[in-house]
């Protein structure tokens, strides 16, 4: 068993469907994310994403869409180590973390069906607050193709969310009382801000607000959703059984 990046991880998720043997639930850690999961994700789950979805601006219907189309998460790694080291001479924030959800089929290994990188310490504004947030930077989870032609296995349910989660539980390993922030890519579309908004209980920021940081994230502010603390502590709350 891997040790999990987190002090109160997430150790078992819902499958969609009962498994060949019977199992409802399978298995997962949370772990450091490696330029290995990063490769192995672009080599064999990346290109699922390309060829089966498209951003929300040009697909023709919006359950096919996705945000991470075209990422690389190979970069989105390396990203954050940059982040990391560039984050010494910036005491008001801290550094990133690459975190990934994998599971152990047995003919895989360790394989990742989710992705994420987070700060957990971002000096920020929203709705007229400013203070250290942690920050969701890039989330991803895997699509049903590579369930069904890489780990044939039934789908993980709440990968997405789950993810979130350990966004929050990051930040509150550092004494952080679990408030958060992040953006929604645009070419998520409305099906993601309904996520953030709706399935999540997130707070989207006003259209025409400040900025969320002084130097670079000045785009539109309604892309951004808020956790305060009780909020936060509510949506992980739904996750405590499974820790």
């Amino acid at each position: 068993m891997v040790q999990s990046a987190l002090n109160a991880p997430i150790k078992v998720m819902p499958l969609a469907r009962a498994a060949a043997n019977g199992d409802t639930n399978i298995k997962v850690q949370i772990v450091t994310m490696t330029i290995e999961l990063a490769i192995r994700w672009h080599v064999r789950i990346q290109p699922l994403v390309n060829r089966h979805y498209s951003a929300a601006s040009v697909s023709s219907t919006a359950q096919r869409s996705r945000a991470d189309v075209g990422w690389d998460w190979r970069l989105i790694f390396a990203l954050s180590k940059l982040y990391s080291v560039g984050s010494l001479a910036q005491p008001r924030s801290g550094p990133a973390m690459a975190l990934a959800m994998v599971v152990d089929t047995g003919a895989t290994g360790l394989f990742p069906i989710g992705m994420l990188t987070t700060v957990p310490r971002l000096f920020t504004n929203a709705l007229g607050s400013q203070r250290d947030r942690g920050f969701g930077w890039y989330l991803a989870d895997a699509p049903s193709e590579a369930y069904t032609s890489i780990l044939k296995c039934p789908k993980v349910r709440e990968v997405a969310a789950a993810l979130l989660d350990c966004g929050v539980q990051a930040t509150k390993d550092q004494g952080y009382d679990g408030t958060f922030l992040l953006h929604a890519d645009p070419k998520g579309g409305n099906r993601l801000k309904d996520f953030y908004r709706v399935a999540c209980r997130m707070t989207q920021l006003p259209a025409n607000g400040p900025a969320v940081t002084p130097v670079f994230r000045r785009g539109p502010t309604d892309e951004y959703f808020h956790f305060d603390a009780s909020q936060a502590g509510a949506f992980c709350q739904r996750f405590d059984p499974r820790r």
